[in-house]
């Protein structure tokens, strides 16, 4: 699973422990416990010893113990030696430097030596990268440390954002740490072999979520495309949980990539960007100029589908628009709700049932009969939601899981708590990917019965006390009580 765009980003923390936490907990992969040293060819640029190979053991040796101690300011001289004379005698230089370099910059008063830390920052990072085959050939397999191109930079993107805010001469934007980030990303991808973090996904999508904050029309394409891709992603990695038999594995998976999903989609509702007056504006012009361009056209129908804009005229207009160039099931589904919406039935059932024909599997028809129950849903059209929900446990039964979290979706909008309870049980037993999602659904059905049923006392309450009014009102005026 690939991401084509996306970045990583941290808040710039304070705390010198709460960085240091940090670092061991996101980059485990290039913080190492072998602190093997390779005597061979270990030195470049180092004054010949009588035995070299023990000089540096002495120094990674000290290093060690300064890092542990964390006491940075020794440490320092240890490591420089060890980076200017032997950049690719262990991993610890890199990994254990790069946090020392950071504790420097946090704690550094003087704008000039706190700079100087930086650049050495940055500059680590780019010497791992230049013998990063070395440095890889000298770990023996089964122990951490072997890291790709897409980790170091990853990690470099990283520490420049928690530590390049606020030094003097450095030009910090989210821009530059987006681009970094993206670079990363991007060439772990090209690798291939890995997947993307969960804890990454979600600092990418934090950084894109800052720079909408900054200017809300310029970046509001890119940040609803950024959620797309970053709830998608999520989505897709919590599937593989699913296909791994090891039930601690698949649980470590859930775990990794279900916390994340709902940190994004918790910003993306409080961020405002999917506010419908504005998307209806950004997009109307834009869909007729490009109204030739299927890639885009498909992409804006995407977008205004997934925030409940597929009712609208720029999304039948888009749908139109691509129907004419090439049907495909999204367009296909877009003319059947803008069949809808003209009250034509038989044309909209036609559509819809076109959309699944252009799928190639039952494994999509399944999930485009989910896509097809989600806008009836928001049409309020529920009884023809679960035809489409049934459908698509028809065509792929691994959709059970996530059709029942939709009937819980259902149940909920009709007020049938209880059913909606137990649906929402059904698809956490059925799906341990949407399980996250089901509890917290069920979470919040529970509020909202709790308060109706506070809600129902309080009326009874009161008709009980009207009641009482009126036959006290009926008593002295002359009535019966």
């Amino acid at each position: 699973m690939k991401v084509q765009k996306i970045a990583l980003a941290l808040a710039f923390m304070a705390s010198t422990t709460g960085v240091f936490a940090q670092y061991e907990n996101l980059d485990s992969n290039l913080d190492l416990t072998n602190d093997d040293v390779r005597n061979s060819n270990a030195y470049i640029g180092a004054e010949q010893l009588v035995d070299p190979g023990k000089a540096v053991s002495g120094y990674v040796t000290m290093m060690q113990m300064y890092y542990n101690s964390q006491n940075w300011v020794e440490m320092y001289d240890n490591w420089k030696w060890l980076i200017t004379n032997a950049p690719i005698a262990t991993v610890s230089i890199y990994a254990r430097g790069s946090v020392m370099l950071g504790q420097l910059i946090h704690s550094e008063t003087d704008a000039a030596k706190k700079k100087q830390y930086l650049d050495e920052l940055m500059g680590l990072f780019d010497t791992r990268l230049k013998y990063l085959p070395l440095l890889n050939a000298s770990i023996p397999d089964g122990k951490r440390g072997r890291a790709t191109v897409g980790d170091v930079l990853i990690a470099k993107a990283n520490f420049y954002h928690i530590y390049g805010y606020g030094v003097d001469g450095n030009e910090y934007t989210y821009n530059k740490i987006y681009d970094m980030y993206s670079k990363g990303i991007k060439a772990i991808n090209e690798e291939g072999g890995r997947e993307v973090k969960g804890a990454y996904i979600q600092y990418f999508f934090s950084v894109s979520h800052e720079l909408y904050k900054v200017s809300n029309d310029y970046y509001r394409e890119q940040f609803l495309n950024d959620y797309l891709e970053t709830k998608d992603v999520c989505e897709k990695m919590l599937q593989l949980a699913k296909e791994e038999p090891d039930p601690e594995k698949a649980q470590s998976i859930v775990e990794e990539y279900d916390r994340p999903l709902a940190v994004i989609e918790q910003v993306f509702a409080q961020s405002g960007a999917a506010n419908r007056e504005q998307l209806i504006a950004m997009f109307t012009p834009k869909v007729e100029a490009n109204k030739t361009n299927l890639a885009y056209l498909r992409s804006a129908m995407t977008v205004l589908s997934a925030n409940e804009c597929d009712d609208t005229d720029v999304y039948y207009k888009a749908a139109e628009y691509a129907y004419q160039i090439e049907p495909t099931y999204e367009s296909a589904i877009g003319m059947a709700q803008y069949s809808k919406q003209q009250g034509k039935m038989d044309d909209m059932l036609k559509y819809y049932e076109k959309a699944i024909e252009l799928c190639k599997t039952d494994a999509t028809r399944g999930r485009i009969c989910l896509i097809i129950a989600s806008g009836l849903i928001n049409s309020k059209q529920y009884t023809g939601a679960q035809v489409y929900l049934d459908k698509a446990m028809e065509y792929n039964a691994d959709l059970t899981g996530r059709a029942n979290l939709q009937k819980a979706a259902v149940y909920t909008a009709l007020g049938q708590y209880p059913q909606a309870l137990d649906f929402c049980a059904a698809a956490a037993t059925a799906d341990i990917t949407v399980s996250g999602s089901a509890n917290r659904l069920a979470t919040k059905i529970r509020e909202v019965q709790a308060n109706a049923a506070a809600n129902e006392r309080a009326r009874k309450a009161y008709d009980a006390y009207m009641a009482k009014q009126k036959a006290e009102e009926d008593f002295w005026g002359g009535g019966k009580k």
